[in-house]
């Protein structure tokens, strides 16, 4: 029995609650039914850093889901619906939960659930809000930097890519040192390259595709190339596959801070002279690097720019409430993410703590998306 079985089973002990930092290693699809008020659901990206926070952190009020394992989940209260994997899956969710045109959920199958704002609080998501209005409010949560992992056995060292190579490798388009070989698989350095790209959900394929400026063509990258999770290296199955990967996530694997690595004969990416991991970082020690940018600032959203900050959405009324519930988690969101305890799970999961983290400022408002 592995641990994300286990934690589905309600196994975990007051002992695993209060690891410290040092033992911030699980790896579990579901929380333990254990009244929890809350329930996030979404992100892959930030789902593992999220379980650090709720089950050995200051955020155990909180039941994190994550975006991939059983097909189903029984929520808090007492409710079942299909897992909502990924980024747009979990806003989705949180607005059904919130909306009340339309308290509707419809998993892939086209199966209905009814859910209520006490259902899910907070949806994880690696990507920024995409319909307009104010009905939620996406709040920044951590730095992330995405680069791109490749399958090299022969550990040859990390690619330096610029911005229009990973667009000409995305799109097999020849140009600026990628050529294209007989089979149409794009080629840089001697190496043949078989792009492949995260499910449609996936905030950080959407991320990506806007950074990198690409328009995705089934020609380069066939349907059977677009995969499930992102952020798995089980998906680079051949050499020279390549696929979108989050530095953070990449970082927490390498850390041991997941307690799921896989990125063994693999390679992560820097772009444009940016490191995606600190060089004068080591072992299970990494840190960000350069790509990531700077801490105090917000990333610019521009073609070019691979540093992104991930976002907690929750239902924008949260910033002006004054009973009890709401209160309780708005200071989840925003004041308990800013102590010692919370940014050194942040630090170990592979994120850079931002200076504005919580900021209803720097929130970006979003309509309701279901």
């Amino acid at each position: 029995m592995n641990s994300k079985t286990l934690k589905k089973a309600g196994v975990i002990s007051a002992s695993v609650l209060a690891l410290g930092l040092a033992g911030v290693t699980l790896a579990s699809a579901d929380p333990a039914a254990a009244g929890r008020a809350y329930a996030a659901v979404g992100s892959d990206t930030t789902q593992d850093v999220w379980n650090g926070l709720t089950n050995a952190g200051p955020l155990r009020s909180v039941a994190s889901y994550d975006a991939f394992g059983e097909a189903s989940i029984t929520l808090e209260t007492g409710k079942q619906l299909s897992r909502p994997a990924g980024s747009g899956a979990g806003v989705k969710a949180l607005s059904a939960a919130h909306n009340p045109a339309n308290h509707v959920y419809k998993d892939t199958t086209g199966t209905a659930f009814t859910l209520a704002p006490e259902d899910i609080s907070i949806a994880r998501s690696s990507s920024s809000p995409s319909v307009a209005g104010n009905d939620l409010t996406f709040l920044p949560f951590a730095r992330d930097a995405v680069s791109v992992a490749y399958k090299d056995s022969a550990s040859t060292g990390p690619l330096d890519l610029t911005t229009e190579q990973i667009k000409n490798i995305f799109t097999c388009t020849a140009g600026a040192g990628v050529t294209i070989d007989a089979a149409g698989k794009p080629v840089i350095n001697g190496i043949t390259l078989t792009p492949k790209l995260p499910q449609a959900s996936s905030g950080t394929r959407s991320f990506f595709l806007k950074a990198a400026g690409i328009t995705v063509s089934t020609t380069c990258i066939p349907a059977e190339n677009q995969v499930s999770a992102e952020n798995n290296g089980a998906a680079l199955v051949g050499e020279g596959d390549i696929i979108p990967f989050s530095a953070a996530q990449w970082i927490a694997q390498k850390n041991g801070a997941t307690g799921n690595t896989t990125t063994a004969g693999q390679v992560l990416a820097d772009i444009d002279g940016l490191k995606a991991v600190d060089p004068a970082s080591s072992g299970t020690a990494l840190r960000p690097g350069t790509l990531f940018g700077n801490p105090a600032l917000v990333p610019a959203s521009t073609v070019g720019t691979f540093a992104r900050d991930t976002y907690n959405v929750v239902p924008t009324s949260v910033q002006t409430a004054t009973d009890g519930r709401n209160v309780i988690l708005r200071n989840t969101v925003t004041s308990l993410l800013k102590t010692t305890a919370a940014k050194s799970i942040i630090t170990k999961f592979g994120f850079k703590n931002i200076e504005y983290a919580g900021d209803w400022t720097k929130g970006k408002p979003s309509g309701y998306t279901n």
